[in-house]
């Protein structure tokens, strides 16, 4: 089962753009997932993504509405990307997971919307651009906190899962400790028994 968390960020410490959402989400063995942007002017796209736990790799792609691939990389835990969207329409973002174990990662991504987004920041009056930048630079503390539990959350999961295994290997041995030692027991005393003390 897929599991979503979404948030609206400004993270320029971790991936150099502010994204619009940041969603973190798992991937069953050998499955695909897809997301999807609808484009209706002519704009830039930035993405990234990373692989939470570990250095799995996973395949990644960016479709154009007309099929061609905007972006490509194979067997990699971590990236990001930069492209022009000059095609209107679905832009289609696929993770695919070829591994025999389920990954957990996180993919940001940050569409250019509005003429105020690309406003130069000569044009901003002095005052306002302060308060932006005080008004991220907090936001960036709040969210980079967020992203670091996702991670830790899903550390814990599976140091847990891996406690929960150990656990079960440790009452298989100790069961098998008793019966070897057991039939050890009974095998000494029937030598004892059916030998002649002289």
């Amino acid at each position: 089962m897929l599991i979503f968390s979404t948030f609206i960020i400004t993270a320029y410490a971790f991936f150099d753009f502010a994204p619009d959402d940041l969603v973190t989400f798992q991937i069953d063995p050998r499955t695909n997932e897809k997301f999807i942007e609808n484009i209706t002017i002519p704009t830039q796209i930035k993405g990234a993504y990373q692989v939470n736990i570990g250095q799995h790799a996973l395949d990644v792609q960016v479709i154009s509405p007309t099929g061609r691939t905007l972006y490509s990389r194979m067997n990699t835990s971590r990236g990001n990307f930069s492209i022009n969207a000059t095609d209107i329409g679905l832009y289609k973002f696929l993770f695919h997971n070829k591994k025999s174990q389920k990954l957990s990662m996180t993919f940001a991504i940050d569409v250019l919307h509005s003429i105020r987004d690309s406003i130069e920041s000569q044009d901003i009056d002095p005052l306002e651009k302060d308060l932006r930048d005080l008004n991220a630079n907090l936001t960036d503390v709040y969210y980079g906190h967020k992203f670091q539990q996702i991670r830790v959350e899903t550390s814990t999961d599976v140091v847990r899962e891996a406690n929960k295994r150990i656990l079960i290997f440790t009452a298989i041995e100790t069961v098998i400790i008793l019966i070897v030692t057991g039939w050890q027991i009974w095998y000494i005393k029937k030598l004892f028994k059916n030998s002649p003390l002289f």
